[in-house]
């Protein structure tokens, strides 16, 4: 089975009416699969199907507002609130949610069920590890269950990266977006470069811009900026301000240690080492405690992640304005975040009936509904585009603009390892001076081309 990426450049080539038959809004009502005769006769027997979560997402059994994960009475995990809804619905189903960490046990568990043939029903994920099991013809495709009418409501590159070779496999739920860069706009104000906060409603920006208010901004103990390597995407992002991209376009090769790529990583140096804007030991520094800097006041900026909501620990802070901007680049470059689609995936039971029931769970928890129940209770970006017009957060607003510049993270077996493990490396090299860029990114690209070759030979 070829499973190799659609680039988005194809993607939008192709016609309206093509689109229409690759994917669908989740709303839909479940559809019997191809070559039925019509609906499927109700079940005579219960069907047992399970899913495996890793989000808790802990609400307000009332409100359905996030609370606190330590939260004890009148509580509901986002997850059980679906379930009792869709019990209620289907009583022929017995639905199991099973909650497990979403670490390298995670993906062990799921391989061993896999080999004894007995995987999950659903499982929760992105469709970067949903890849994995696309390659091994695991999965049982979606096109079968969903209505084609509604295929404008996905965002055409959000439908393209969940698209092998025109099969999708993934009910489509969040955004995930691997970039922004939040900013103390309070900061900025007081030091009298108000005027250079990126504006307009995607707020594009370019790089010496960001040099000069990090430049203004480092002033007595406070920095311009923070860099970390344990996340890598945190700070490769303004590497892609500079034309460089993680993979070619099928992912088949490293692309990262082109001339663009060695340009990125050396102002990443320089900013620290030359212009001194950037807190020293970005080398060896981890995600939460760049975090913790930028909370406390420390830098006035800190290349980051998510949706663009405000962070609770910045809500009523009369001495710092949360403010949201994607990357910035060079001129006559576009910007990138890299961006996965999260969602649930469903495995291929020898049981149709099991299969078919597990197709109406996923869908299910894609409904409207349970969608912004998502965004509004813990600010998930939803993939339904027709839901973002509720959104009237502005810095909201513009990570929604992200779709507009999205890479991938990779959707090969080999993607985790490239980011967890090589990528970190590489940066840790060059922040460091052990390596010069150039041969930290040639050496990441041997090592992650070498993985990624496996990948392709199964």
């Amino acid at each position: 089975m070829n499973t190799s990426r659609i680039s988005r450049r194809r993607f939008l080539a192709v016609s309206a009416a093509a689109s229409m038959t690759a994917l669908a809004a989740c709303a839909a009502p479940i559809a019997p699969q191809a070559g039925s005769s019509g609906a499927a006769a109700p079940s005579t027997e219960r069907i047992t199907i399970s899913h495996w979560i890793y989000s808790t997402l802990t609400m307000d059994k009332t409100t359905l507002q996030r609370v606190p994960v330590d939260t004890k009475e009148n509580v509901i995990t986002y997850f059980d609130w679906n379930a009792e809804a869709f019990r209620a619905e289907n009583p022929d189903i017995d639905l199991k949610l099973e909650t497990l960490p979403h670490d390298q046990t995670w993906f062990a568990k799921l391989d061993a069920s896999l080999v004894a043939g007995t995987p999950p029903d659903v499982v929760q994920g992105p469709v970067s590890e949903a890849a994995k099991y696309v390659a091994l013809g695991a999965l049982s495709p979606i096109n079968d269950y969903i209505d084609p009418a509604i295929v404008a409501d996905l965002h055409p590159a959000v439908a393209a990266e969940t698209s092998f070779d025109g099969m999708q496999y993934l009910w489509p739920w969040r955004l995930s977006f691997g970039g922004g860069i939040a900013i103390n706009a309070t900061m900025w104000e007081q030091n009298g470069v108000a005027d250079l906060l990126p504006s307009g409603p995607d707020r594009r920006w370019e790089m010496d811009t960001f040099l000069e208010a990090a430049k203004a901004n480092t002033t007595n103990g406070v920095y311009g900026t923070v860099w970390c390597t344990d996340i890598h995407y945190h700070i490769t992002q303004f590497m892609y301000g500079f034309g460089a991209r993680l993979f070619n376009e099928d992912e088949t090769a490293i692309a990262l240690n082109s001339p663009e790529g060695v340009e990125g990583l050396q102002w990443l140096v320089d900013c620290e080492q030359v212009h001194k804007v950037a807190v020293p030991g970005g080398a060896i520094r981890k995600a939460a405690e760049a975090d913790q800097l930028f909370t406390e006041g420390k830098s006035a900026t800190y290349p980051s992640q998510g949706s663009g909501k405000t962070p609770p620990q910045f809500e009523n802070r009369e001495d710092f304005r949360w403010y949201w901007a994607p990357p910035p680049n060079v001129p006559g470059k576009e910007p990138a975040v890299m961006t996965n689609i999260h969602g649930h995936y469903v495995f291929q039971q020898r049981d149709a009936n099991r299969t078919k029931a597990a197709h109406k769970w996923a869908q299910f928890l894609v409904r409207p509904e349970s969608l912004k129940v998502s965004l509004d209770s813990f600010g998930m970006p939803p993939a339904l585009q027709s839901l973002w017009p509720t959104i009237v957060d502005e810095n909201m607003r513009v990570g929604l603009q992200f779709t507009n510049i999205m890479s991938t993270f990779g959707r090969r077996a080999s993607a985790a390892a490239i980011t967890f493990t090589l990528a970190p490396r590489m940066l840790e090299a060059a922040l460091s001076l052990q390596l010069t860029p150039q041969q930290a990114l040639d050496e990441f690209a041997v090592e992650g081309n070498k993985l990624i070759q496996e990948a392709l030979a199964g």
